[in-house]
């Protein structure tokens, strides 16, 4: 006897008042849930954090009264530079150092923040749904609009819990790595880091909506992130419009830790945020759910 499940059926009737009313009341309780059952891991990234903070910024007084910024970089083969978006004229300067160790992919804490953020993205609707826990929490009193928000609400917070770790454990060691930056500059970068990893995050989360496929979630992202960098650091070789295809490019292109907010880079990252959730609702609404 065969004990595969029918697929559930798009959720495409409009609940009655009471329903609603219901179903809206439980977004905090699974959006607490998501978070709790996380918290143990989420302490463990905040950790690895905050490690490569204290690793890499106490470095730079010694690294730059030794020549280590300047001269010795210029011995290394330039399309590898690039590769890391290195950039020798400012890397001896505090803000050009915290930019390319901290905020860059050099030091490896944007990397770290990409993969949590895409890793949530890709576990909040497709791990669920293909562990199955997705059909249990769907069978409460609640709505797939009202879970997705909720998850969506759990993706937010961690990106913006993680971002501004980041931004309080820079400013401590502002002064003793005497990297002299301001708090303007440190809170326009830390607005582009956090939007940066958002955008990257939502389309883990918006394919895993579309698709419930935690597998092509996280190759969606890591393809868009994989391209998105070379783009803003080498696309330029190739034609000067390249760059401005890049979610990097629209957070870092102006070096807003150095030059303050660009307002027109966040406004290109909130766009397209807006237009993943807004596919994350529509397909996640219109398809059936695997059981």
């Amino acid at each position: 006897m065969s004990t595969r499940t029918a697929p559930l059926r798009p959720d495409t009737r409009a609940p009655a008042p009471t329903q609603a009313k219901r179903a809206a009341a439980n977004v905090g309780p699974v959006y607490a849930r998501w978070l709790g059952d996380a918290r143990r891991a989420l302490l463990g990234w905040a950790g690895g954090i905050v490690a490569v903070c204290l690793l890499y910024l106490p470095l730079f007084p010694s690294m730059r009264d030794t020549g280590l910024l300047g001269d010795k970089l210029e011995a290394m083969p330039k399309d590898m530079l690039d590769g890391f978006g290195m950039d020798i004229a400012t890397t001896s300067t505090g803000w050009g150092y915290a930019h390319q160790m901290v905020f860059g992919m050099l030091g490896l804490l944007l990397l770290l923040l990409l993969v949590l953020g895409i890793g949530q993205g890709a576990r909040m609707i497709a791990g669920d749904e293909e562990a199955g826990a997705l059909e249990l929490t769907l069978a409460h009193a609640t709505t797939r609009r009202a879970v997705l928000t909720a998850r969506l609400a759990a993706l937010v917070t961690i990106v913006a819990a993680m971002t501004a770790l980041v931004i309080v454990v820079v400013a401590a060691l502002n002064g003793p790595s005497e990297l002299q930056l301001t708090a303007a500059g440190l809170m326009a970068e830390g607005a582009a880091l956090g939007m940066l990893v958002l955008t990257h995050a939502l389309v883990a989360f918006a394919v895993g909506a579309v698709t419930g496929r935690r597998a092509w979630a996280l190759a969606a992202a890591s393809i868009v992130g994989v391209l998105g960098w070379f783009a803003h650091t080498m696309g330029a070789k190739l034609a000067d419009w390249v760059p401005g295809l890049s979610p990097f490019h629209w957070a870092y292109g102006e070096v807003p830790l150095h030059t303050g907010l660009d307002a027109g880079g966040l406004a290109a990252l909130g766009t397209a945020c807006v237009v993943l959730v807004s596919a994350s609702y529509l397909g996640f609404a219109r398809r059936d759910l695997r059981a």
